[in-house]
Formats: C-alpha cells, sequence, structure tokens
C-alpha cells in the first residue's frame, strides 16, 4: 500500500513490477480521486504523483489489462464526465440512497457477487458529487442517485478507454461505519479481480449460550430492581429446547441456499446436580472479587471449591432426576440439534482462581459431558472452552490447565481491549508474559449483544436495555427500536466478514410458555434484514471449528502467500499458488470449474449455496502447486507483452491514497 503526504511524495515511479520484470499487482486502487493535495506553500491543489507518474500506471494498466477503483472520485480532470448541476459541486445529506444502472455490465457485477440488485444501498451522511456523462463511447453509469425513486445524477461510473484499460470510479467516499459502503467493497472486489482473489468469502452466524444447565436469577420489573429480592430465577425445560429445535429449522427456511443454522450450548454440569438433589451440589462462590484485567500471579488464588481433586461419586440413576439431563443424555436426535461445549462446572470466575479450583471446574464438567454421552460426537467441541465472565484469561495457571485436558483456545469478548487483536480483528489474541505470564495461548473474540442474561421475554430484555441507556438517548427505547440496532450493528459485522460468534444465556432461550425465545426475536430480524442484501449462506460453526478458522487465518498471514495468474493466448488458464515463509492451507476464490484431473494432492475444493468456489490449497514452506481451470477467463495482455507473461499475485491489490 502506498500512503501519501507532504512528507512523503514519490520521486519516481511506483515500483509496479518485480526484478525480472513480471508485473505485481492485478488491481489498483486509488483512494482520493486524484490524489490531490492543498500545498502548504503555493496553496494549489496539486497531486501527490506527477502527470508522467500516473502515465506510468496506465501504460502498465493497459499492458497487463489491469484493473482500477477509484474513490472519492475527483471530476475536475476528466473531459467525459461532467457536474450535474455547475452550481453543485458536492454535499452530504442524511439520505441519499443510490439505485443500479439498468445495463448488462452492472447486472453481472452484482450477478457475480451474489448482492442482490434491489440491495437499499445509500450514501447517507457521506460526501458526494452529481455527475452527468458527456461521452458515452467511454463511460457507462453503474450507479444513479435515487430521484423521489428515478435515477438521477450519475454516482458511480465504469470506463473503458481506448487502449484497453477499464476503471470503475465512485463520486463519493466510503466509511467504515456505512453498510453501503461494506456491500460496495465487495462490488469492486468481485468486478476488479474478476472474481479470482485471495481468501474466500463466507458469513458464520453463530450464536453462544452461555450457563446452559444452570437457573439464572431474573430482574424483576415491578419494582424496577436489576437484582430481585423474591428470589425469581429461570431454568430452561425441555420444551424450551423442543421450540429452539423448531426454530433453527424454521429460519434455516429463510435463509439463503447452503445455509446451516444451529446454537451451541455452553454447559455447566453443577447445574444438573443441583436439580436432581440441591444437597449433593458444589456450592462455589462464583463472583469476581479482582478487577476486569487482573493478572494473577502464578502459584496463588483462591481455593473456593469444598475439597481438591473433587470426584462425581453419583449413580446413574441419580443424574436422571434432572429432566434435562434425561433428555440429552446418549440421546442423539436431541444432542445433534446442538453445538456442546464446556462453561466449566460450577461457574466459578477463573481469575484468581487457584489451580486446583481451575481443575475441578475442567476435569468435573468433562466428566459430566462424559456422563451425557456429548463426548467424541460431531457436535462436542474439546478444545475450545468459553470461561464464565470471560475469566482466567490472565491467569497463567488456568491456561496451563486447559492445556492439559487438551484445551487450546479460549474465547474473547469484543468490549474488552486488553485480550483482543486490535491491530487485525479477524484473527485471535495471542497471549502475552505482560497480560498472562504465558505467551501464545489463543483468544478467539466474540461479541456481546444487547440481549441480557437476566432476561426471558422482550419486556424484561427492553427494561433492562432502557435502565441501561435511557440517558444516552434522552428516552426510553421500545423493543422495535432496539432490535432495530441491533440488526444494522450485526449485518455490519457479518458483511464485513468477521467471524466471531454472538454471545446470549440460557434464560434467553424461553419459549414454552412465552411463544418466541429472546434468541429467536433477536436472531429473525437480522436474517430478514440480511436477505435484502445478499445471497450469500449464513454457516453456524461449533467452537472448535470457530478456533481452527481463526487459527488458520492467522497462519495464512504468517506463511508468505504467494499466488499467480497463469495466462495463455488472453487467458487465465489457472493459477500457482505458494507458500515462500510456511506451511499453511491458502483458499482462492474462482469463478470457474476447475479441471480435477490434473489436480495436485492436497486441494479441497468447496462451494456453498450460490457462493463462488474456494480452491483450499494445503502447502509446506518453499512449495509450489498448479490448479488448471476447466474453462480459461479473458485477461487480454497486450501484443507487445509475451503470451507468457504471468501477472503474479492475481489477488494481491495495491492502494493507492492518502493518509
Amino acid at each position: 500500500m502506498y500512503a501519501f503526504n507532504e512528507n512523503n511524495i514519490p520521486k519516481s515511479n511506483l515500483t509496479l513490477v518485480n526484478s525480472d520484470g513480471e508485473p505485481l499487482y492485478n488491481l489498483i486502487i486509488v483512494n482520493g480521486g486524484s490524489l490531490s493535495y492543498e500545498n502548504s506553500e503555493t496553496h494549489a491543489w496539486v497531486s501527490y504523483l506527477t502527470s508522467a507518474q500516473w502515465a506510468y500506471i496506465e501504460e502498465y494498466e493497459a499492458k497487463y489489462h489491469v484493473r482500477r477503483v477509484s474513490i472519492d472520485s475527483e471530476i475536475n480532470i476528466y473531459n467525459y464526465i461532467d457536474l450535474y448541476d455547475q452550481n453543485d459541486w458536492g454535499k452530504s445529506v442524511p439520505e441519499q440512497k443510490l439505485i443500479p444502472a439498468d445495463n448488462d455490465v452492472t447486472k453481472k457485477i452484482f450477478e457475480d457477487t451474489r448482492v442482490k440488485f434491489t440491495a437499499p444501498l445509500d450514501v447517507n451522511n457521506i460526501y458526494h458529487t452529481r455527475i452527468k456523462i458527456t461521452d458515452e463511447s467511454i463511460v457507462k453509469p453503474f450507479l444513479y442517485y435515487d430521484d423521489n425513486g428515478s435515477k438521477g445524477a450519475v454516482a458511480a461510473t465504469i470506463s473503458t478507454f481506448p487502449d484497453g484499460r477499464e476503471k470503475m470510479s465512485f463520486y463519493f467516499g466510503f466509511g467504515s461505519w456505512s453498510q453501503s459502503s461494506i456491500i460496495l467493497n465487495h462490488l469492486w472486489l468481485v468486478w476488479g479481480t474478476r472474481n479470482i482473489f485471495n481468501g474466500f468469502r463466507r458469513v458464520y452466524f453463530s450464536a453462544h449460550i452461555d450457563d446452559v444447565f444452570l437457573s439464572t436469577d431474573l430482574i424483576d420489573m415491578k419494582k424496577g430492581l436489576v437484582e430481585n429480592e423474591e428470589g425469581l430465577a429461570f431454568r430452561t425445560s425441555s420444551k424450551d429446547y423442543d421450540g429452539i429445535v423448531k426454530f433453527q429449522n424454521d429460519i434455516m427456511k429463510k435463509m439463503p441456499d447452503g445455509s446451516f443454522f444451529r446454537v451451541e450450548l455452553a454447559f455447566n454440569g453443577n447445574g444438573i446436580i443441583i436439580q436432581a438433589d440441591p444437597e449433593s451440589a458444589v456450592e462455589v462462590d462464583g463472583e469476581r472479587y479482582v478487577d476486569l484485567e487482573f493478572v494473577k500471579t502464578p502459584g496463588t488464588g483462591d481455593k473456593r471449591w469444598p475439597k481438591e481433586n473433587y470426584q462425581l461419586n453419583f449413580s446413574d440413576s441419580f443424574y436422571q432426576k434432572d429432566p434435562l439431563f434425561k433428555y440429552f443424555a446418549n440421546n442423539d436426535a436431541h444432542q445433534k440439534e446442538f453445538f456442546w461445549s464446556s462453561h466449566t462446572f460450577s461457574h466459578e470466575n477463573l481469575d484468581n482462581a487457584s489451580r486446583s479450583d481451575v481443575d475441578n471446574e475442567i476435569r468435573v464438567n468433562i466428566e459430566l459431558a462424559k456422563k451425557l454421552g456429548v463426548v467424541g460426537k460431531e457436535w462436542w467441541s474439546e478444545h475450545a472452552i468459553i470461561t464464565p465472565q470471560i475469566s482466567g484469561l490472565h491467569n497463567k495457571d488456568a491456561l496451563e490447565i486447559f492445556r492439559q485436558y487438551g484445551i487450546t483456545a479460549g474465547t474473547g469478548d469484543l468490549s474488552r481491549p486488553a485480550i483482543t487483536n486490535l491491530e487485525n480483528p479477524y484473527l485471535p489474541f495471542y497471549t502475552t508474559l505482560e497480560s498472562s505470564n504465558l505467551e501464545g495461548f489463543p483468544i478467539i473474540p466474540r461479541t456481546p449483544t444487547e440481549i441480557y442474561y437476566m432476561c426471558t421475554d422482550v419486556a424484561e430484555n427492553t427494561w433492562m436495555y432502557n435502565h441501561i441507556y435511557k440517558s444516552y438517548f434522552g428516552k426510553e427505547s421500545t423493543w422495535e427500536e432496539i432490535s432495530d440496532r441491533e440488526s444494522k450493528r450485526t449485518l455490519l459485522l457479518m458483511t464485513k466478514l468477521r467471524h466471531e460468534a454472538h454471545q446470549f444465556h440460557q434464560a434467553n432461550l424461553r419459549n414454552e410458555d412465552t411463544g418466541k425465545s429472546l434468541l429467536e426475536e433477536w436472531v429473525t430480524p437480522i436474517v430478514n434484514l440480511y436477505n435484502q442484501y445478499v445471497e450469500w449462506p449464513l454457516i453456524s460453526l461449533k467452537i472448535d471449528d470457530n478456533m481452527e478458522s481463526f487459527k488458520k487465518r492467522a497462519n495464512i498471514e504468517a506463511c508468505g502467500q504467494k499466488v499467480k495468474l497463469i495466462i495463455n493466448d488472453n487467458k487465465v488458464t489457472g493459477i500457482s499458488v505458494s507458500a515462500t515463509k510456511g506451511d499453511c492451507t491458502l483458499p482462492v476464490t474462482v469463478p470457474v470449474k476447475i479441471n480435477e484431473a490434473t489436480l495436485p494432492q492436497g486441494i479441497t475444493l468447496e462451494q456453498v449455496g450460490k457462493d463462488p468456489l474456494t480452491v483450499w490449497v494445503s502447502l509446506v514452506k518453499g512449495e509450489t502447486k498448479i490448479i488448471e481451470f476447466a474453462e480459461g477467463i479473458e485477461w487480454k495482455i497486450n501484443e507487445d507483452t509475451p503470451a507468457s507473461a504471468e501477472p503474479s499475485n492475481p489477488t494481491t491489490t495495491t492502494v493507492i491514497g492518502k493518509n
């Protein structure tokens, strides 16, 4: 990426080819029109690049058929477009919708991206310029501004120049907070790369249900108390789980082709003992008495359990006294409708827990999982854990006990920067000596929702929301307003391809007597909103698989991936994929079928729903594998360029912009 300011102005041409003369980039993105700035000495507006430097970039684009995307494009330097209104250079308004152009090129971009042509796009609160096309032989409209339901001025264009260059121009800026900007990012990426790019597009949509088998003390709305005085508590019933199964099956019918939705039950086995015989349950204080990001000194800590090396010494018939144990135990028909993971045995906060307490919490809950009959099943996660209150992640003793029992990753919380990868939220946070007295334990991010652990229905949740946010908004919010905010917040994460799971609790599953659970009330409007935009499958992952996806992404970032297009007779006939720094499995997205007869070992093909094909390539350091396409993709190299030329790193994009 090239980022310029007055102290960093390039004096020569940008490096676009390697030492062997091979082109380095298959797509150029210019963020900031002509990269103009006001010179502090002359006060004239000039570009960071000279005319000769721009000409060199254009020569590169023409020679290798490399497309350009221009964001926040300017109009005063072109002779094929003009201002729509000479008295209106630009504006920013609260509401300005966009309409796709009704031409074959635009329709194909939307179709290739699997973005709905009717997606509600806008440039609300974004500075934008209205233009008109003056040379239709070069420029075609891509987006219009909405003018009372009709096409108004042009908002984005696609230009094809006589020398073969192609450019997509947006006459407005983008914002990471803007839902439409995120959707437009997907559109220009597919167009710019001709749908051949490193990585894969997948939306993971997983819900974690904490505290399963426990009872939860509820709020008392009548008295206006967050902690009730009447002993009001709720524990899910087997009928509640029947209702969640029905909801899962129903909501999948509303999701795009290829979708799969299943919630994860993160359980505490002591809840079963409490129901079977309260006198036999373990009484452990579960509260936190240290600061949120307290770092425990190894070898110290609270001992809250009544004994070390606690053992479950109950008969098989004892557990059957709990109706939920009876419902799930060794019943694959019921178990398989959910993912399963450990939330510790008693729900003790592990921030200042001793080694013996952590051992009891982990070991005994695994023993209970064996009695349930979930261990070893495809729906059971044995290598990742959701700790109570997301605790113990600064506790070296706890992390070492986790590893002792095969737990190799923990779950984080995006509301806590200290355990979040702030440099790259798509990667795990790895513990350090400073954070936890132990290096390298991965923390997989998870996002909290505005569905609260002590609430079982819409009325309770709305009351609690207003208890927290009334002063912020200056008024009470309705459930419809809360749901709308949550849907938009979550959709933005999903379309950014953020793979965090979403946090819920067992009380949020109540539906036997309410008709709809809070989980359903949260998920359904999100799916409805999502369906307005895209046709991408929604996939739930169990926590072990989600952990692996994050760790795999980290390996990809570190292994020195290199991808090349193989071009013959002006067509891309395949790709070569290499790992230069380490072992990894690299995903590459392609728009055509693969010649499976010539596939090397270690290649997996994945295509879900209407998504494009992903080629997963397993590599060891220094290895290169060739994947041949069943049909070529047009990529014309100018005649003065040898037909054997290979644009290197076809999915490596150079971004030129101002900082």
